[in-house]
């Protein structure tokens, strides 16, 4: 179903069990090495095969009767010699999460990127969305990233190189970080200068950069240069990272998805952060917008672990006229910890822009989300999502899809990677009014191994308001092909992050 036939996930099992064996197996030898009574000589750089031997017998002479509740007792046959800090119910260690960079470990356990500060990654994400109105375009209107209904898609194939730096023991460090992505995902989180101008396939699949920056690092501050994804709201480019599969609206129609700039962050205090900057503005590579915009933002960590954080954007931005002006934004995020089990998150944003219409008007957008997860165990988490988003002026929703009347031009949303996607007929934009959304579901691991969810949920979406009669005159819904003002989906997911 997920176009994965070669990759069975017992294979993968089986592969990831023969890892965290062969860890422990290097483990066991180097408690065996360290024993006052192992003799054997072993050289700077040198794995001796004695001692691998010994470890091995070790490990075969192991019986699960030896480690007993409540603790782990040891038996005069063979000590019990757990792989972990706590001894399970047969002395294995709890699975671990697997990452691109363990690959290139060596048979004595040395990892040239590892030992060099470098991690290398990725994720892959692939849906299914069913609309239960079946539309003729085979759309679901403005709701992405899963924005094709009834069918598959390979949302995202993501790698991702970085060099995180670290002033714990010294004062100075560079690092950086690039990260490329595949899927349908790609058009909608493009800049225009950088894969707009290059990678546009004229399909619903194509290549994006969310990341490719240099950082610097002197003791508690941090300076990114180049091009990275923007810290605004809580929703981020990675669909491995947030919890549903679907996005609101306040992301994908409110918000900036990546800048090019420079960004300062300082760790003021164990509670306080800051960070400030300048960025080519919202989505923008190059001089397809010449200005400078500022990014600010601050989060506050209080006593009982709960947060609050805030973004604010200004630049000056394309409008409907083809032309730029002021463009101000702000996000809010708060996030509680209520219990051990369950999380309370909620968000607030506020859009404005002058001039933003096609007869001068100013446009305004804003909404609010509220989020609850609960987390059952280790494998379930369930979490709601409720969100009120309101396009005042009818700016904002479907105004720049790839097909739009502005996108070939100005290029002001980030949604440019190429001109295939919603029809315009049947998504115009010019919706002047409220957007609602309630999405529910969980986030499974079916497997003890981390590495792999599943994200089933489902979401309705209804509008109530106008259309401007200008940009919208039909009257073109937001739904089922353009016909209607509520819909219903069923999307689920499989990811494998690595």
């Amino acid at each position: 179903m997920f176009g994965l036939r070669k990759l069975r996930f017992v294979d993968i099992g089986t592969g990831l069990s023969m890892m965290i064996a062969s860890a422990g197996l290097l483990a066991a030898s180097a408690l065996h090495a360290a024993d006052p009574g192992c003799a054997y000589p072993s050289g700077p750089g040198v794995c001796n095969d004695k001692i691998f031997e010994d470890a091995a017998e070790r490990l075969k002479n192991l019986h699960p009767a030896v480690c007993t509740a409540p603790g782990c007792a040891p038996a005069q046959a063979a000590p019990c010699v757990p792989a972990a800090p706590e001894c399970g119910g047969d002395g294995a260690a709890a699975p671990t999460p697997w990452s691109l960079t363990d690959v290139f470990d060596d048979s004595c356990g040395r990892n040239h990127f590892k030992d060099n500060g470098w991690k290398l990654g990725g994720n892959l994400a692939q849906s299914y969305t069913f609309n239960f109105q079946s539309p003729t375009s085979r759309y679901n209107g403005p709701v992405t990233w899963t924005d094709q209904s009834n069918q598959y898609q390979l949302n995202q194939f993501w790698l991702y190189a970085e060099k995180a730096t670290n002033t714990e023991n010294k004062d100075f460090d560079i690092g950086g970080r690039i990260d490329m992505l595949y899927g349908t995902n790609a058009r909608l989180t493009t800049e225009s200068g950088l894969e707009t101008s290059r990678w546009a396939t004229g399909g619903v699949y194509g290549v994006a950069l969310p990341n490719m920056y240099v950082e610097t690092a002197y003791k508690k501050l941090k300076v990114k240069a180049g091009h990275f994804i923007s810290p605004i709201g809580y929703f981020t480019v990675d669909t491995t990272q947030n919890f549903f599969n679907t996005i609101p609206y306040t992301y994908q129609w409110g918000e900036p998805f990546t800048h090019t700039g420079v960004l300062a962050s300082y760790q003021l205090t164990d509670n306080l952060a800051v960070s400030s900057g300048f960025t080519r503005g919202w989505d923008n590579f190059d001089r397809h917008n010449p200005n400078l915009g500022y990014l600010g933002t601050w989060s506050y960590t209080f006593a009982d672990k709960s947060n609050l954080a805030q973004v604010i954007v200004w630049s000056n931005e394309p409008n409907q006229q083809l032309s730029f002006t002021s463009r101000y934004y702000q996000s809010l995020v708060y996030t509680k910890p209520i219990s051990e089990k369950l999380t309370y998150v909620g968000q607030s944003d506020f859009g404005t822009q002058d001039q933003a219409m096609y007869d001068g008007r100013r446009a305004n957008w804003y909404g609010v989300n509220q989020y609850m997860f609960y987390k059952v165990n280790d494998k379930w988490t369930w979490g709601a999502n409720f969100e009120w988003w309101r396009d005042e002026e009818g700016f904002r929703v479907a105004g720049f899809l790839p097909g739009g009347p502005y996108a070939h031009n100005m290029a002001p949303s980030g949604i440019t990677g190429n001109f295939s996607g919603v029809p315009f007929a049947t998504l115009p934009g010019g919706y002047n009014g409220n957007f609602y959304q309630f999405t529910v579901g969980p986030k499974w691991h079916p497997t003890a191994n981390p590495n792999f969810f599943v994200r089933p949920n489902l979401r309705y979406d209804f509008y109530t308001g106008g259309t401007d009669s200008f940009l919208n005159g039909g009257r073109v819904m937001p739904y089922d092909s353009g016909t209607k003002m509520q819909q219903g989906l069923f999307v689920t997911d499989v990811c494998w992050v690595f």
